[in-house]
């Protein structure tokens, strides 16, 4: 009989007595009656025609041919739970990686209040966090080379799977001191009269500005455009001129109570939304499923 036909369950049971010092105790750890573990080793020995256990005062202890064998055991089932653990991550994909991108003003929200729960369930997953415009991200999500996005603006009819969210009124952000800080909103023809701060023209929100300049036949003449709203926060910050985002991207990026935010008096910025975005034809993997899911339940419970 070879190594392969020996019985396991003995084999088991041999180990554990090794294990835990002795028959009985071994049996109790089982649930069995010590006389079955005692029966199950006898037969093993007769199998291999060797002594697996020997009495030691008033203890039993593995022969050398017995410590073998539950060493044997010992490896194979490290080997055999590190198996399990490998087949279950491929069943439930908890490695890998998920690609996803994030309008710019939004990262910081969207890894406290979404990536942070992710990384709780999937801790192994590397998750592929860029930034930028939304049009730029739908042509990414289309080639295939991004998972998911979120983004803020007008986005047409894209072949794309999509739910929308609002997102809340379009802001002039002022200092505490600016001379319009005390207005509960303002309109586009009283901006026109300050130092406004646009960001490129690739930006969500600078469509939705630009719609509304033009919608009232009002010339849009910004003082100093900024690629990152990081700088246009610092210029509205530093006194420089009025800046446009969101309350809550204004928040996310300077302190609280430095700045005010008036919401614009004009339809489209009460109707501007955030989206989520992904392929109509990408298959996710459960991770990557489980990431939308949270994106979703985020953009839904926080809209307005």
């Amino acid at each position: 009989m070879t190594l392969s036909t020996y019985p396991e369950k003995a084999i088991r049971y041999l180990y554990m007595v090794g294990l835990y010092g002795g028959i009985r105790r071994a049996a109790d750890i089982l649930g069995f009656n010590p006389s079955v573990v005692s029966r199950q080793i006898s037969l093993l020995e007769r199998t291999i025609q060797l002594p697996l256990l020997e009495k030691r005062g008033r203890n039993v202890v593995l022969t050398e041919a017995g410590r073998l064998l539950a060493d044997d055991y010992a490896i194979t089932q490290q080997k055999r739970n590190e198996l399990e653990r490998q087949l279950s991550d491929m069943r439930h994909m908890r490695g890998g990686t998920v690609t996803l991108r994030v309008g710019q003003g939004m990262v910081h929200e969207i890894i406290t209040h979404v990536v942070s729960d992710f990384a709780q369930i999937y801790p192994n997953v590397f998750v592929d966090i860029t930034s930028g415009n939304m049009e730029t991200s739908m042509e990414l999500i289309a080639r295939g080379e991004v998972d998911m996005a979120v983004g803020f603006g007008p986005v047409g009819q894209p072949a794309l799977k999509r739910y929308s969210y609002n997102r809340g009124a379009i802001c002039a952000i002022v200092r505490k001191d600016h001379v319009i800080s005390d207005l509960k909103k303002v309109t586009l023809q009283e901006l026109s009269r300050h130092r406004l701060i646009a960001m490129h023209d690739n930006f969500g929100l600078q469509r939705y500005l630009t719609a509304m300049f033009r919608d009232e036949a009002i010339m849009f003449r910004p003082s100093y455009c900024c690629n990152l709203f990081t700088s246009a926060i610092a210029l509205c910050r530093a006194g420089l001129g009025i800046a446009f985002m969101t309350e809550q991207t204004a928040n996310a990026n300077s302190y609280p109570g430095e700045l005010t935010a008036i919401p614009i008096d004009h339809h489209i910025a009460r109707e501007c939304q955030w989206h989520v975005l992904r392929s109509s034809d990408h298959r996710f993997t459960p991770a990557a499923h489980y990431l939308w899911k949270l994106l979703c339940n985020y953009l839904s419970d926080s809209s307005t």
